[in-house]
């Protein structure tokens, strides 16, 4: 079973934090190294195969992909850039920032990625298929761009008229319940 992402200090759309745009990685550390061990614990306990640092509200360029069964190939991307895109489709995808939502994308099933590890060992990929939207998605993430902002504008209007009924869902139950001065 999943965690829930409010437990697991996920951002949840609307949260203008999302938006915001990643910083790249400059000291390769024990800080990068704690930030790059939580993203994979996170991106484990929800079950997902790829996060990003903002999703925590970390702002910085670094996110983690995991695509396999057992979770025996968890890859680091430090300060990703791509470097060529091709043979583009439609893809469905979800995030656990945007939850509820299951949009079709248009994205490139190819991608040549230079980036560094978390010990800032340049290195550069050919993904393909799954793996190369993944990277695509989560560095969207880093851009503060979010799936949303990719999805047919019906979709769009949909997810963010939940938002609001969620925001005014906790509005409302903050006014009943106030939190006690200390």
């Amino acid at each position: 079973m999943t965690e829930p992402a409010d437990s697991l200090g996920i951002l949840e759309f609307p949260d203008p934090r999302l938006r915001l745009r990643s910083a790249p990685v400059t000291e390769f550390d024990s800080a990068l190294t704690g930030l790059t061990d939580r993203l994979l614990e996170t991106l484990y306990a929800t079950k997902s195969i790829g996060f990003s640092a903002p999703q925590i509200d970390h702002q910085q360029e670094v996110l983690v992909l995991d695509l396999s069964e057992d979770q025996s190939d968890p890859q680091i991307y430090v300060n990703p850039q791509i470097m060529s895109k091709g043979a583009w489709g439609i893809v469905e995808e979800r995030c656990v920032s945007v939850p509820g939502l299951v949009g079709n994308v248009f994205r490139a099933t190819r991608v040549r990625v230079r980036a560094q590890d978390q010990h800032g060992t340049a290195f550069e990929r050919n993904l393909s298929g799954m793996h190369a939207v993944c990277l695509q998605h989560e560095m969207d993430h880093l851009a503060g761009k979010l799936l949303v902002d990719r999805v047919s504008i019906f979709k769009r209007l949909r997810i963010r008229a939940r938002a609001r009924a969620k925001a005014k869902m906790v509005e409302a139950e903050s006014e009943n319940h106030p939190v006690a001065a200390e």
